[in-house]
């Protein structure tokens, strides 16, 4: 094992990462982890991946990856220029531009812009001619003065009519309006005394328990995310891995729970740089020093039941 690979491993053992975690986290082989770490250059598939490969080896177990490869540039090997001759920008860039340059092309190019351009037109046209049909239609004629009168009298009677009916509909209204807001203020309680609540356990250990209270029964989402550094993140439910991914940073994930669930995990392989929220309310795991870590959620099925009444 040469010094790379060796400072490589004490890294990853002090992160308290296995192989097979630092697999899941960095999607590199296991059989190239192992051969970084025993300087065995030659098992990967290229002077350029053996780079690229230790320096996301470096990155994920908490080293400076360039630092590191300028510190042992003797001992890498550096990429052959061959690797990139056949993908070089120049080449690849000469056959689009020629394409592109094609009278065909340009026309396609523009073609969205024509489509427009004829709706719109086709469109002005139709209101204009809309507009002509209607200023040339038969007019109407103003209505007598017997008419008027007759008209007149018959609105009269109308809002009588109207006026009597609308007191009946207002006191109705009015009944109803009490009723609901009764009603309102009821359902406004209930929602008050059936709020979701978090109890989270000390760690023991690599493991910590979390119990929830009040814990609908659909609608369940986790909220995932990391500060300071890289977490690689897996939510169980059910024995079923429903989601695993690497966060970096500043960066989230939100996961939707399955409709009925009463327990679930969130496995993290950086606990402390991990964050958690379950419908919006924040989980505090700080309660524990486990870098690899699995958190246990358990609603309460009393409390559960109690406020879906």
């Amino acid at each position: 094992m040469d010094e790379i690979g060796q400072k490589l491993r004490d890294a990853r053992i002090q992160k308290g990462y296995t192989i097979d975690d630092l697999q899941q986290i960095t999607k590199i082989q296991k059989r190239y982890l192992i051969a970084i770490e025993e300087g065995n250059f030659d098992a990967l598939p290229g002077d350029f991946y053996v780079r690229a490969f230790i320096k996301q080896y470096a990155d994920t177990v908490g080293l400076d990856g360039d630092a590191l490869l300028t510190q042992f540039q003797q001992d890498i090997p550096e990429p052959q220029p061959q690797e990139y001759a056949a993908q070089s920008v120049e080449n690849k860039t000469r056959a689009t531009r020629a394409e592109e340059a094609s009278p065909v092309n340009r026309l396609r190019r523009y073609l969205p812009q024509i489509a427009i351009a004829a709706i719109v037109v086709v469109a002005v046209i139709v209101i204009y001619v809309i507009m002509l049909v209607y200023q040339s239609g038969p007019k109407q004629t103003i209505p007598t003065d017997s008419e008027s009168v007759a008209v007149s009298s018959k609105c009269s009677t109308s809002k009588t009519s109207k006026s009597s009916t609308s007191s009946k509909t207002s006191k109705t209204s009015a009944a109803s309006s009490s009723s609901k807001t009764a009603e309102k203020s009821s359902k406004k309680s209930t929602k008050k005394s059936s709020k979701l609540d978090i109890s989270v356990a000390d760690a023991n250990g690599a493991t910590q328990a979390v119990t929830l209270k009040n814990l609908p029964k659909t609608g369940n989402k986790l909220t995932l995310g990391a500060t300071g550094a890289t977490a690689w993140i897996s939510v169980i439910v059910n024995g079923s891995t429903t989601w695993q991914g690497s966060l970096t940073s500043g960066n989230s994930q939100e996961v939707t729970l399955p409709d009925n669930v009463t327990t679930f995990q969130v496995r993290s392989g950086n606990a402390t740089a991990t964050t958690i929220k379950l419908n919006g309310q924040s989980v505090d795991i700080s309660k524990g020093t486990s870098i690899v870590r699995t958190i246990t959620f358990t609603a309460d099925a009393t409390e559960s039941e109690g406020s879906q009444e």
